[in-house]
């Protein structure tokens, strides 16, 4: 059966916390009003198509720029990602233009690093997250397996497009970095004719209609260069979403939530000291207190009484929102068309939405009739952490709608209840395959004090252990034996979400830390099955349809159907193809990420 609502909040254990806490506050402090910046339009980029014929070409510049948060607060350096193709380059200083790609239309990006060498965050960059420092643990004992980062910059960067079904060569991987002054991660790859300072990727685009973003994925820094920046949309059009008369121009809104802190003269603030002896500049969580929407705090929307498409990305360092539409009394119900990797197999009407880390969601929310003068708020309710709330900042107003504007000329598009979606066929497991397991781990040292994330507990750079074969369809089974909600993420895939289920994490977790100590002996793994307390429950509503992010909660057994397929080697783009195909999986929550929740994998024909 499927689960209700309340249901879902319950298991997810996040939903219904009280709306107050720390954000802009007029008053005699100066902090900055609410509501007085217009939601930033992002920029779209004009592709040049003569470069590679039959494909689509940009030039993506990483650089340092400025930006200006408010209204009342000053211009400060941020990262952001500048594109040019046949018109001007187009980009804000903070964040990135939008890429819009033609289903099965290939798109060639030059990626160039032209960041300074000192990293805009520095004070919180920590090196021993790939070295062993005197006078800091070592982190396992013994010490970590060595990195060759480079030692004169800080800003090794590499992108990755979230959610695309790309070449592992073009993947953006976390060891794929390149610097401003040309030195490479050990597995840095490119097509032909890059700079030392550059990267050059293809992508297929050979995946429905849908909103993916691109992102720096460097190892070990990336959840410093995110909140510099580095992010953007890319959106993938095709003929059957021109179809269904969905809001489009100005009535399609790009909306990138986030969450900042910012210093009094209203420059980007992480915090530069940890809770652990282990990594002394990292922190296991950050939540930072104000919401930006489009790289503005707290902003307004002016709308018109119409329908509206809200194509909404998380692009939070950790923060998960559970977001509404509160209008005077009353939550505004709306629709949900779209997941991750495209449109549902039909409209789901709603009152509320998860929107996890590095998520997307496709949504289409009805103002016909709404009288002038009007005020909607987004507000948000979610835990932090997710699910526990042992570190509450809450943001529970995120942005504006106002409904200032005439109706500028008849609403033409599809009501959302009369949408008729294509059907989405189920992934079926190949028979014979047996899941796989992947066990989420938070490490503490005996006096409890951070050291580490894993899954498997292994570190990135052990051997992969995991080789599906190209054209099958698995099953993986994340088991979380942490506190926290992990947002999983698996490069290369569209997956489906199939059930979750309850188990006694304190058993296995002994069970496990046994079978490790004794060498992972093959015929000795604990058996998931006989720690399983209760029943399998399939996944919310809203859950259903192509997702790249899993929400696994704690204490729980989260299962997910993957099809692994590999794009074809592109005629007009030489060089691309190159195997074997490693991709990665990981938590988006970037500071797991960042120390070593994630790990390799390997398709095999």
């Amino acid at each position: 059966m499927e689960l209700s609502r309340r249901e879902f909040e319950r298991l997810m254990l996040g939903a219904g916390l009280a709306a107050s806490g720390i954000g802009f506050r007029d008053g005699p402090d100066g902090r900055p009003a609410k509501y007085v910046d217009a939601v930033p339009k992002l920029p779209v980029a004009t592709p040049r198509r003569s470069v590679y014929p039959g494909a689509d070409y940009y030039e993506v510049t990483i650089r340092q720029g400025r930006w200006r948060f408010h209204r009342d607060l000053p211009a400060v350096p941020t990262w952001g990602y500048w594109a040019s193709g046949d018109a001007e380059p187009a980009g804000l200083g903070y964040l990135g233009p939008t890429l819009i790609a033609d289903r099965d239309r290939p798109v060639v990006v030059r990626y160039r690093n032209r960041l300074p060498d000192r990293h805009l965050l520095q004070s919180a960059v920590d090196v021993t997250m790939w070295k062993n420092v005197p006078g800091v643990p070592p982190d396992p004992p013994g010490g970590r397996m060595p990195q060759n980062f480079p030692e004169r910059t800080t800003t090794w960067t590499v992108t990755h497009l979230h959610g695309g079904f790309n070449f592992s060569d073009s993947d953006g991987g976390p060891e794929a970095w390149f610097t401003p002054d040309g030195r490479h991660g050990p597995d840095y790859r490119t097509l032909p004719d890059a700079k030392p300072d550059e990267a050059i990727y293809a992508y297929t685009n050979h995946q429905p209609a849908t909103a993916l973003w691109y992102h720096d994925h460097a190892m070990a820094i990336n959840r410093l260069n995110i909140y510099a920046g580095l992010a953007g949309l890319y959106l993938i059009r095709d003929a059957y979403e021109e179809s269904l008369g969905l809001p489009r121009g100005d009535f399609e809104v790009p909306l990138i939530l986030q969450d900042r802190d910012f210093t009094a003269d209203g420059a980007l603030s992480y915090p530069d000291k940890g809770p652990t002896p282990y990594h002394p500049r990292w922190n296991p969580n950050f939540f930072g207190r104000i919401p930006v929407v489009n790289g503005k705090a707290y902003p307004y929307l002016a709308v018109e009484p119409r329908r509206y498409r809200l194509r909404l990305l998380n692009a939070s360092n950790q923060r998960f929102f559970h977001l509404w539409f509160q209008d005077g009394a009353t939550a505004r119900p709306f629709w949900l068309i779209g997941t991750d990797g495209g449109l549902r197999a039909a409209p789901l009407p709603l009152t509320t939405v998860w929107l996890p880390p590095a998520a997307r969601i496709d949504l289409i929310l009805d103002l016909t009739g709404v009288p002038r003068g009007r005020r909607i708020t987004m507000m948000n309710d979610a835990a932090t952490p997710f699910p526990n709330n042992d570190k509450p900042t809450p943001m529970p107003e995120i942005m504006q709608l106002r409904l200032t504007r005439p109706l500028s000329d008849p609403d033409r598009t599809t009501p959302p209840e009369r949408l008729r979606l294509a059907p989405i066929p189920a992934l079926r497991p190949t028979p014979g395959l047996p899941s796989r397991e992947f066990v989420l781990i938070a490490n503490k040292d005996a006096a409890g004090k951070s050291t580490h994330l894993a899954i498997n507990q292994r570190f990135f750079d052990e051997p992969i252990e995991e080789f599906p074969k190209a054209g099958t369809t698995e099953v993986w089974e994340y088991v979380n034996l942490s506190a926290d909600g992990h947002p999983m993420h698996v490069h290369l895939v569209q997956f489906q979400i199939l059930n979750r289920q309850p188990l006694n994490a304190d058993a296995y977790r002994a069970a496990y830390a046994k079978w490790i100590a004794a060498g992972r002996p093959a015929a000795g793994r604990p058996r998931l099955d006989r720690y399983l307390t209760g029943k399998a429950t399939e996944p919310a509503a809203e859950e259903v349809g192509w997702k790249d992010i899993v929400i696994a909660p704690p204490g729980m057994v989260s299962r997910i159907a993957l099809r692994f397929d590999l794009p074809t080697p592109l005629a007009m783009v030489p060089g691309t193809g190159v195997y074997p195909a490693t991709y990665v999986q990981h938590c988006h929550m970037l500071e797991h990420e960042d120390n070593e929740m994630m790990r390799p994998w390997q398709v095999v024909p």
